[in-house]
């Protein structure tokens, strides 16, 4: 009869320190974020950035304009300034994220660039920057606009600072529900957005108030929303911890 020696099986601790040396060997090493994010810039031009959404952008900017017509024509009347600033200052945004997210689902292209090597979430995190970023270059000429309507007889600082907290804090908003709500999450945030600029136009003491709201309080509140604005586009980007990879490759494998 041979004797059968037990095999010997390696101890926890061993098997995660073998774990741990391949995985240093096979993923690459983690960068700091800034490194990263300027990596990956170069690696996202525009045509890459906005494959197949040209048309929704040009029709975005479009309907923003559109949707400047009246709220010109309304503060030149002298009409509800602060309910209009507040409810067409994050149009723009809203237009060119609805409208993109909207097109890509219809031609299915979402579950095509789930299988690109840039992973969806650095796509949407670098297209809500840029989309961030034009609304505000452009929110500065359309207060402007309307300042002159008025006659310059609103303080202009008011003016952008509530179009600021009202942008920034859409954007935050819209961010958050569409990370925690899936589809469901991008309807939400116009919903909430109409239905709050809406009440001071039925009830007009809340009009008044807002008129004699601070400029300094409106900055606190955009900087605290593009706060959240930008720690959410962080928090996507870290969820890549390459930047660029396979849909959430080293994520499993770090799990």
């Amino acid at each position: 009869m041979i004797d059968r020696e037990p095999i010997p099986m390696p101890t926890t601790a061993q098997r995660d320190r073998a774990v741990a040396a391949i995985l240093a060997q096979g993923l690459p090493p983690r960068e700091p974020l800034g490194k990263r994010i300027l990596r990956t810039a170069r690696t996202l031009p525009p045509s890459v950035l906005f494959f197949g959404v040209g048309d929704c952008l040009f029709l975005a900017v479009l309907l923003a304009l559109v949707c400047l017509t009246p709220a010109a024509w309304a503060v030149a009347q002298r009409e509800a300034l602060p309910s209009l600033l507040f409810l067409f200052s994050p149009a723009l945004y809203a237009l060119l994220q609805g409208l993109t997210q909207w097109k890509e689902e219809m031609s299915h292209m979402l579950e095509w660039k789930q299988a690109c090597r840039i992973s969806l979430p650095t796509l949407t995190a670098w297209r809500m920057l840029v989309f961030g970023g034009v609304a505000v270059v452009l929110c500065v000429p359309g207060n402007l606009l309307l300042w002159q309507l008025r006659g310059g007889q609103d303080s202009l600082l008011w003016m952008l600072a509530l179009s600021f907290s009202s942008l920034f804090l859409y954007a935050a908003l819209s961010l958050f529900c569409q990370g925690r709500g899936g589809k469901r999450g991008v309807l939400l945030p116009p919903l909430v957005w109409v239905t709050v600029g809406l009440f001071p136009l039925a009830w007009p003491p809340a009009e008044d108030w807002l008129l004699r709201v601070p400029a300094a309080v409106f900055l606190l509140l955009a900087a605290a929303g593009l706060g959240g604005f930008l720690w959410q586009i962080r928090h996507t980007l870290l969820l890549a911890p390459d930047g660029i990879h396979m849909e959430g490759g080293s994520d499993y494998a770090v799990g």
